[in-house]
């Protein structure tokens, strides 16, 4: 049957109105979808956002391009997915982001976007658990920042659902080179409670040692880092209340001083207990060192007890090693990273005469014997100071003295002592020798004291960077 010719431009009319109009409302949700999702990103806190719906239907939106700041940190993702099972409800439903791309600066060079007292574009409306959703999948990168620094890419992952009762069930994954975590948690939204928990971290320091330096400062620095960190952490934030705790342990560690005085420390074992992960303070624990080696000066079986107090503060209650035939022991002290420096009292036990002497091998002097004494010292960047201290030698151990200039002398001490940095020193005057004995060589000789002042700084007759080695 054919129609007539004014109902045929009826019918190609009406069937025209129909595609235009279901257009106009396709094209009608998918700028409603992406006005909502501006909305609520700028509600959050984003600026400058951009973003292109690709699908909108009740049940389902797709979002391609995603990309936002929050202060001056961008944020991206190459696809959105929202998928709703009921479309009348008043919720986003299951939320997929892929290829996301999130900042984390960890030095503070730039804004932290973690932060969401305020923005550039004011004071943050919404809370991101207060969006409404069933489900997060979140996969991407974490893209780690500092200052001078190549950022570094870590893959992650991020899975919450809500369950019965309003209370969000999620768990963390991240896996790239030189790094791992993995985590879980809940939050209950009707309590405004928090729990989670890092059920196992891994760090090389080989790898992120660049990003270790912008955080730990040690003195004298900058240094190398190495070796591998493992932990676990747990926490709990109820309203603005935070608690945390963890372990952290260091495998395998070494560190070395990059410029000025040669410095290698290795055979680094260590752990610590935080009872305040966040604020890192934690319980006294124990740090172990085979060896440091600080140019030719070789201290062994370091052991330390220390505990965090802070970012900026370090108390050691107890410190031993073997160097130079003998045990040193230091007092305890305290010691601020951001000062790059450190003072200390030691405690000297027993070390050979021989071996001090081989730090000084300009001195026209062979000395044996064995000597203690109390050596306050100080290491900044510009090197070694002692403060005012003493040497003297170990009661009931021989000793004997070899003057080398034209005919050999040696003597039998009875009597040797240093004292550094007296305080009634004359000016110019960094220490006072005094020695006493008897010629070794004659008997009944007459016997010889001596007493000397030592000009200039004392620190300049230890060669540690002498190609003239220690014995080991």
């Amino acid at each position: 049957m054919t129609l007539p010719l004014n109902k045929r431009r009826l019918f190609l009319g009406a069937g025209a109105i129909a595609l235009l109009s279901l257009a106009l409302v396709l094209l009608g949700r998918m700028w409603l979808a992406g006005w909502v999702l501006g909305a609520l990103l700028h509600l959050g806190g984003a600026s400058q956002i951009k973003l292109t719906v690709t699908e909108a239907t009740p049940w389902r939106v797709v979002v391609d391009g995603l990309g936002f700041q929050v202060r001056s940190q961008v944020f991206a993702a190459q696809r959105v997915t929202i998928a709703r099972r009921h479309w009348w409800t008043p919720s986003l439903g299951a939320v997929h982001i892929e290829q996301a791309r999130v900042p984390l600066t960890i030095d503070g060079s730039d804004t932290n976007p973690w932060a969401w007292s305020t923005y550039q574009n004011g004071r943050a409306k919404v809370q991101p658990w207060q969006v409404p959703l069933e489900e997060l999948v979140v996969e991407g990168r974490l893209v780690v920042q500092a200052a001078a620094l190549p950022a570094r890419e870590v893959p992650g992952k991020i899975t919450a659902r809500l369950e019965r009762g309003q209370t969000w069930q999620f768990s963390v994954e991240a896996k790239g080179p030189g790094l791992s975590l993995q985590g879980e948690g809940r939050y209950d939204v009707a309590r405004d409670v928090l729990a989670f928990q890092v059920t196992a971290a891994a760090l090389d320091l080989q790898t992120w040692g660049g990003f270790a330096r912008r955080l730990v400062f040690l003195p004298g620095g900058p240094w190398e880092l190495a070796g591998k960190f493992t932990g676990s952490a747990a926490g709990r934030l109820a309203g603005k209340k935070l608690t945390t705790s963890g372990t952290v342990r260091w495998h395998e560690g070494q560190v070395t001083k990059m410029t000025g005085l040669s410095v290698h420390a290795s055979g680094i074992e260590g752990e610590l207990e935080f009872s305040d992960l966040a604020q890192l303070i934690t319980q006294p624990g124990r740090l172990r060192l085979r060896e440091v080696r600080a140019g030719q000066l070789i201290l062994r079986n370091v052991e330390a007890t220390l505990a965090l107090a802070g970012a900026h503060k370090v108390a050691v209650s107890r410190a031993s090693f073997q160097a130079l035939g003998g045990t040193l022991t230091i007092e305890p002290f305290t010691y601020f990273p951001g000062l790059r420096e450190v003072e200390a009292v030691v405690q000297v036990d027993g070390i050979d005469l021989g071996e001090i002497m081989a730090l000084t091998p300009d001195l026209p002097v062979q000395v044996s014997g064995r000597m203690s004494g109390h050596l306050p010292v100080r290491i900044d960047e510009s090197g070694l100071r002692f403060g005012t201290g003493w040497l003297e030698l170990t009661p009931g151990l021989p000793a004997r003295l070899a003057l080398t200039t034209g005919a050999t002398r040696e003597l039998r001490l009875t009597e040797l002592r240093l004292d550094i940095r007296p305080p009634n020193a004359p000016p110019g005057c960094s220490a006072r020798l005094h020695l006493a004995g008897t010629p070794v060589d004659s008997i009944g000789g007459a016997p010889v004291r001596l007493d000397l002042n030592v000009s200039g700084p004392l620190e300049r007759f230890l060669h540690f960077d002498s190609p003239k080695r220690i014995r080991d």
